[in-house]
C-alpha cells in the first residue's frame, strides 16, 4: 500500500499506512539490534588480560576480535576487565543515600585559611561547591576508616 498523506483523506486509510510504517520500523529495530550483537565471546573475553600482558595492544586485539577498539573499550568495560596491562576493573561500590548534616548547636571551627584552602581545592577538582568537597572528603575517611591516619595517629 503506498499513500500520499498529502492527498489521502481516508482515515482507514491513513491509520492502515501508520501501522504498516510503525510495525516495519519496529522490525528495523529489531533487526538492527540483532546485528549489532558483541562476536566476542566469553572465552575471547578471558583472554584479554592474557593478550596484554604478552604486549599486545588493544587496537590489535580490537583487530583480532573483528571489532573498533572504542566497540572493545566498551565491551570491556562493561564486563569489567581493564584494557591496562592486565587485570579487572575494580568493584565500584554504590554510594549510599546522602543525608545532609547540619549541627546547628555545635559550629564547625575552621579557620578562614582552611576555609580559603577548601575553596580553591574544590575550584581545581571541578567540585560544584567547597560543600561538596568537604562531604566527599568525610564520606571516603569514614567508609574506608582514615580516621587515624588522616589525624597523624598511631592505630591501636
Amino acid at each position: 500500500m503506498v499513500l500520499d498523506e498529502a492527498t489521502s483523506k481516508d482515515p482507514v486509510e491513513r491509520q492502515q499506512y501508520y501501522r504498516l510504517t510503525r510495525d516495519l520500523l519496529a522490525g528495523a529495530k529489531y533487526h538492527g539490534a540483532a546485528m549489532n550483537r558483541s562476536r566476542i565471546t566469553g572465552d575471547m573475553f578471558a583472554r584479554i588480560p592474557a593478550l596484554l600482558l604478552e604486549g599486545m595492544t588493544k587496537a590489535e586485539i580490537a583487530a583480532m576480535y573483528s571489532v573498533t577498539p572504542g566497540t572493545l573499550v566498551v565491551l570491556c568495560s562493561q564486563r569489567g576487565i581493564s584494557l591496562r596491562r592486565g587485570g579487572t576493573l575494580p568493584k565500584r561500590t554504590k554510594l549510599p543515600k546522602r543525608t545532609n548534616l547540619t549541627l546547628p548547636d555545635e559550629p564547625l571551627p575552621l579557620s578562614d585559611g582552611v576555609l580559603k584552602s577548601l575553596s580553591e581545592a574544590a575550584r581545581a577538582m571541578g567540585k560544584d561547591s567547597t560543600a561538596r568537597l568537604v562531604s566527599d572528603l568525610l564520606e571516603k575517611i569514614a567508609s574506608d576508616g582514615l580516621y587515624k591516619a588522616v589525624l597523624d595517629e598511631e592505630a591501636a
